[in-house]
């Protein structure tokens, strides 16, 4: 089986990257009319910026999905803090969980890798599109560990959004994220070959 290769989302995080009062500071407002708006804002700006960059910038647990170990190769979001487990079903089609005396997690690059130890094989997969499975934590334990710059990016994309709520202004686009928004997040983006 070639070609499918997907995660999910196993756990996900509990911390707003930004809360309502910095957020609050940051557009200039002092009512608290509009602190829901703000919160959704603060979280949809925040899930653009990380999907913008192939990161999450909070901590969560991911489950990602492969046909075969090439498909593993690469994690595809990052910073990559530590790999729970990598399970797989063999070729009698039974769950497998793979030694760590096989593979190590190279987290220093990104996108981060699963590499083989020395003089180490992988073992014969099933063919099915879950062949694979890897169980990894990715994402700060803490807002303060955020790059500012990413930080502001998301201040950036709530204000662009939270000016411009109409879904069409004329002669913008305000559905993505803004130019500048962008320009700071650049030094952040990582490029995952899926």
């Amino acid at each position: 089986m070639k070609g499918y290769r997907g995660y999910k989302i196993d756990t996900d995080t509990s911390t707003a990257l930004l809360t309502t009062a910095e957020t609050k500071t940051f557009l200039k407002v002092d009512v608290s009319d509009d602190d829901t708006l703000i919160d959704n804002l603060i979280t949809a700006a925040t899930l653009s910026c990380e999907e913008y960059t192939n990161r999450f910038f909070m901590q969560r647990t991911l489950l990602q999905y492969s046909p075969n170990w090439k498909g593993i190769k690469n994690l595809f979001k990052s910073p990559v803090g530590s790999v729970t487990h990598i399970k797989y079903y063999d070729n009698s089609d039974s769950l497998q969980t793979l030694s760590t005396d096989i593979y190590s997690l190279n987290n220093v690059l990104m996108p981060s890798k699963i590499e083989l130890k020395d003089s180490q094989d992988f073992p014969s997969v099933a063919d099915r599109w879950d062949a694979i499975e890897v169980k990894y934590v990715v994402g700060e334990s803490a807002t303060a560990d955020v790059p500012q710059a990413i930080k502001e990016a998301v201040l950036l994309t709530v204000g662009h959004w939270y000016q411009n709520r109409q879904s069409v202004v004329t002669g913008t686009q305000v559905n993505e994220v803004p130019m500048t928004s962008k320009y700071l997040l650049d030094q952040y983006k990582i490029q995952v070959v899926r």
